[in-house]
C-alpha cells in the first residue's frame, strides 16, 4: 500500500512539475510572435482491482496540448497577404500621385505657361522677346517631361529593386520551412507533436503571406505542402523549390518572377501572383505606374507632332515656311495610294543612317513628259527643288535627294500627280520575346506613330500564330486580329500591322509561329525630346498666303482673310498641301459663277453663293456681298508678314483642341484624366488598406482569444501547480512516514 501510495504521490509531483514547466514557458513566451499558449492534458490511468474494488493509480500526463485553431491561424495568414498587398500598392502609388497631382512639380503648370508664352507672341509677333520668351517656355516644358521620365524611371528602378528584395526573402522562408518540416516529420513520429516548431512553422508561413499569397496544405506525417501563384509548388515536405525576380522574357528592363525547378524558369504570370508584397508591386507597376508613364510620354509625343504640324503651316520672319519646333526621332516612312479601299505602297523615303530627324515636309511629283521621265522632290519649307531621273529613283533603294532617300515603285504614279509627305515619329521601341525561334536572319519590328488621334496609353504584345498576327493592348487586354503575310514578314505598308494609330512592319527577316514581340510605342520619346530652332526669328507665327482684291473691281463683294486648312492627324502627311502657296485667281465670270485659275489652269465655272467657302490647294476663304461680272480676287504668297500672328493664334488654340483619343480630348484633359485615375485609384486603395488593417486586427483578436498568453492565468496556474506540487510532496512524506512506521513495527 505504501508503494502504492508513493506511485500516486510521484505522479502527481511529475504532473504538477510539467504543469509549472509549462505554465512558465507560457510567461516566457507572452510576447513571443506566432506562439500559442500550451497547456497540460492529463488523465487518470487505467485503476489496479483489488479485492475491495479498483484502486486508483494516480495521474498519467497525456501530452502538452497547444491551443490552436487551424480557422482561425488561416485567416491570419489570408488577411495579413491582403493586407501586406494594400499597404505595399499604398506605399507605391502615393508617391506616384504626389508627383502628378502636385500643382507646382506638375505638368499642367508648365505646360500653361507655354501657351501663355504662345498668346504672348500672337499678341505681338514681331516682338523677339516674345518670340524668345516662347522658346524659354518651351525648353521649361521639355525639362518637365524629362523630370517626369526620369522619376518615373526612377520608381521603376525602385520597383524593380523591391522585387528582388522580397523575392529573395521569400525563397529564404521557402528553405526554412522545408527544414522544419523535416524536423517535424522527425520528432511527430514519436507519437507526440513538436508544439514550438509548430508554431515557430505557422510563424514563416504567416510572414510568407507578407510576401506573397500563399497556400499550405496538412500532410499526414505533419509536415505542409506550400502553394503560391496558379499552383506552383514553393515546399514539398522537405523540399524547397525557388522563386527569383529576374529580366522578364518580353522586356530585360522588366523584373518578373520566376519559378525554378531543376534548370528551367518560367515565368509566373503577374495575374497568379496575388497578395501580398510581390502581388501589391506587380498590379500598381502595371496597371499604374505603366498608365502614368505611357500617359506622360503619349502626351509629350502628341503635343510635339501636333505642335510641330502647326509650325510647319506657318511662315517665319524671313518668309520661309515654317519648320519644326520640336525636335524627336522620326521614322522612315512608305507611302501609299489607296485604291477600291485597297492600301498599296508606291514609295519609300528613308532617313539616312545616323540622321535623328529632319525639319522640313517635302512634296514628291511625277513628270513623265519631260525629257528622259523624271520626278521632283521639293523641301516645303525653303521651296528648293530637285529633279532626278526615273531610272534612278525607281531602282533599288533609290538615290539621295535633298537628304533623305527615295525609291518609287515603277508605274505607281501618275503624270502630275503630287504627294506631300512628312516624316513621323518613330515607335520607341520593339522588343523581341527571348523564347522566340532562333534565326540566321533574326526578325526585326519596327514602325512609326502614324495618327496621334488614335495612339492608346499602352504597350503592346504582337503573337503571331503561323496564320494572323493577334495585337494585344495590354492596358485593357484588347486583342486586334491583324492577318499577316506569307511567312508572317510584312513587304510593304499594304500588308503592315495597323493598330490604335501604330503602323509596325518587318524590316528584316520574318516571325515564326508562336514568336511574340513587346511594342513601347513612346519609349524614350521625352528623353530625346528638344527645341529646334535657336533663331528666334525662324519660328512661324504668320501664315503665308494672303487674300487680295483687285482694286478695279465694281461689285460689292469683300473677301475674308484666308486660312490655311488644319493638319491632318496622319503624321505621314504634309502639313500643307504642296501647291499652298501658288497665287490663285478668282475670276467672276457672272455675278453668280466663277473659275480658279492655277498658274496655267482655269477650272470650269463654279456657282457661287455668298459667303459660301472656297477650298483650294489646302487653304479656304469667304467672299461675302455681290461680286460684279470681271471681278478679280487672289490668293497669293504672303511676302512681309512681320506683324502677322494668324498662325500663332492657331498655335495657341491647339491648347484647347481635342485630338487626343479620337478626338475626346485635349492635352490637359488627357493629362488630367491620368491624374484624375491615379487619384482614384490612390483613394480606392487607401479606403480599401485601412479596411483590411482592421480586418486583420479583427482576425488576430479572433485567433488570440484561442491561443494567446494570459499572463493572469497563467499567474492563477503557477499557484494551482505550485499548490498541487506541495500536496503531492506531501502525499509522499505522508507515504514515507506510514512505511517507516511498518518497518518499526517489524523490527
Amino acid at each position: 500500500m505504501g508503494a502504492s501510495v508513493f506511485g500516486i504521490g510521484l505522479s502527481g509531483l511529475n504532473a504538477a512539475s510539467l504543469g509549472l514547466s509549462t505554465a512558465g514557458h507560457n510567461i516566457a513566451n507572452a510576447n513571443t510572435p506566432g506562439y500559442s499558449r500550451q497547456s497540460v492534458k492529463q488523465s487518470a490511468p487505467y485503476p489496479q482491482y483489488t479485492g475491495n474494488g479498483f484502486t486508483g493509480l494516480g495521474v498519467r500526463v497525456d501530452t502538452v496540448q497547444r491551443s490552436y485553431d487551424e480557422f482561425l491561424t488561416k485567416q491570419v495568414q489570408t488577411s495579413t497577404s491582403q493586407d501586406s498587398y494594400y499597404g505595399t500598392y499604398l506605399a507605391e502609388i502615393k508617391q506616384l500621385d504626389n508627383l502628378v497631382a502636385d500643382p507646382a512639380a506638375g505638368v499642367s503648370p508648365v505646360l500653361q505657361s507655354f501657351f501663355s508664352a504662345v498668346q504672348g507672341m500672337a499678341t505681338n509677333p514681331a516682338s523677339l522677346p516674345a518670340r524668345q520668351s516662347l522658346m524659354s517656355n518651351a525648353q521649361g516644358l521639355v525639362n518637365r517631361f524629362q523630370v517626369f521620365d526620369q522619376r518615373l524611371s526612377e520608381m521603376r528602378a525602385g520597383v524593380n529593386g523591391n522585387l528582388v528584395s522580397a523575392a529573395d526573402h521569400v525563397a529564404a522562408l521557402s528553405k526554412q520551412i522545408a527544414q522544419i518540416n523535416g524536423q517535424i516529420a522527425i520528432s511527430t513520429s514519436g507519437g507526440q507533436l513538436p508544439n514550438d516548431l509548430l508554431d515557430q512553422r505557422d510563424q514563416m508561413v504567416l510572414d510568407l503571406n507578407t510576401l506573397v499569397k500563399a497556400t499550405s496544405i496538412k500532410q499526414s506525417d505533419g509536415t505542409i505542402n506550400v502553394f503560391i501563384g496558379n499552383g506552383q509548388n514553393l515546399v514539398v515536405g522537405g523540399t524547397a523549390y525557388s522563386i527569383a525576380a529576374k529580366p522578364s522574357i518580353s522586356d530585360p528592363q522588366r523584373l518578373s518572377i520566376v519559378y525554378t525547378q531543376g534548370a528551367i524558369d518560367a515565368e509566373i504570370p503577374e495575374t497568379m501572383l496575388t497578395g501580398g508584397q510581390l502581388g501589391g508591386l506587380l498590379e500598381y507597376r502595371s496597371k499604374t505606374l505603366d498608365l502614368a508613364q505611357n500617359s506622360i510620354e503619349r502626351m509629350a509625343m502628341v503635343l510635339g507632332q501636333t505642335f510641330n504640324a502647326q509650325m510647319r503651316q506657318g511662315q517665319d520672319l524671313y518668309g520661309n515656311m515654317g519648320t519644326n519646333f520640336f525636335d524627336y526621332e522620326q521614322s522612315s516612312v512608305s507611302l501609299n495610294h489607296t485604291v477600291a479601299g485597297v492600301s498599296t505602297a508606291f514609295a519609300s523615303v528613308s532617313l539616312p543612317t545616323g540622321v535623328k530627324s529632319v525639319a522640313s515636309d517635302y512634296s514628291l511629283s511625277y513628270n513623265p513628259l519631260s525629257l528622259g521621265t523624271e520626278y521632283i522632290v521639293t523641301r516645303l519649307s525653303d521651296g528648293v527643288a530637285n529633279s532626278v531621273s526615273a531610272a534612278a529613283m525607281e531602282t533599288s533603294p533609290g538615290t539621295s535627294v535633298l537628304g533623305l532617300t527615295w525609291n518609287v515603285v515603277t508605274g505607281s504614279m501618275a503624270a502630275g500627280e503630287m504627294v506631300g509627305v512628312s516624316m513621323p515619329p518613330v515607335v520607341g521601341n520593339v522588343l523581341s520575346n527571348r523564347n522566340n525561334t532562333v534565326q540566321a536572319l533574326p526578325p526585326l519590328l519596327g514602325g512609326y506613330i502614324e495618327d496621334v488621334s488614335k495612339v492608346q496609353a499602352s504597350d503592346y504584345e504582337v503573337f503571331y500564330d503561323g496564320t494572323d498576327y493577334q495585337v494585344t493592348r495590354q492596358s485593357d487586354g484588347q486583342l486586334t486580329r491583324i492577318t499577316g503575310g506569307v511567312g508572317g514578314q510584312f513587304a510593304n505598308n499594304a500588308n503592315s500591322i495597323v493598330v490604335d494609330g501604330l503602323r509596325l512592319s518587318f524590316s528584316q527577316g520574318a516571325a515564326m509561329p508562336g514568336d511574340r514581340f513587346t511594342v513601347q510605342p513612346y519609349a524614350g520619346f521625352s528623353r530625346g525630346l528638344s527645341i529646334k530652332p535657336t533663331d528666334p526669328r525662324a519660328i512661324a507665327a504668320g501664315v503665308p498666303i494672303i487674300s487680295n482684291t483687285q482694286r478695279t473691281n465694281t461689285g460689292t463683294g469683300k473677301i475674308s482673310q484666308v486660312s490655311v486648312d488644319a493638319a491632318s492627324t496622319i503624321t505621314t502627311q504634309s502639313a500643307v498641301n504642296p501647291a499652298l502657296k501658288n497665287p490663285v485667281t478668282i475670276n467672276f465670270t457672272t455675278p453668280t459663277t466663277y473659275t480658279l485659275t492655277d498658274g496655267a489652269t482655269t477650272s470650269a465655272p463654279i456657282g457661287f453663293v455668298a459667303g459660301q467657302l472656297i477650298s483650294f490647294n489646302g487653304w479656304s476663304v469667304k467672299i461675302d456681298g455681290q461680286p460684279a461680272t470681271g471681278d478679280k480676287f487672289s490668293i497669293d504668297p504672303g511676302t512681309s508678314q512681320d506683324a502677322d500672328g494668324r498662325n500663332a493664334l492657331k498655335l495657341g488654340e491647339l491648347q484647347s483642341r481635342k485630338m487626343i483619343d479620337g478626338g475626346k480630348s485635349n492635352y490637359q484633359e488627357a493629362y488630367g484624366q491620368m491624374v484624375a485615375v491615379i487619384g482614384a485609384k490612390t483613394n480606392e486603395v487607401t479606403i480599401m488598406s485601412t479596411a483590411q488593417t482592421e480586418v486583420l486586427k479583427q482576425a488576430e483578436i479572433s485567433r488570440d482569444s484561442v491561443s494567446a498568453v494570459n499572463l493572469d492565468e497563467e499567474a492563477a496556474n503557477l499557484l494551482r501547480y505550485q499548490q498541487a506540487y506541495q500536496a503531492s510532496s506531501k502525499v509522499i512524506q505522508i507515504a514515507q512516514q506510514a512505511f517507516d512506521a511498518i518497518v518499526r513495527i517489524g523490527g
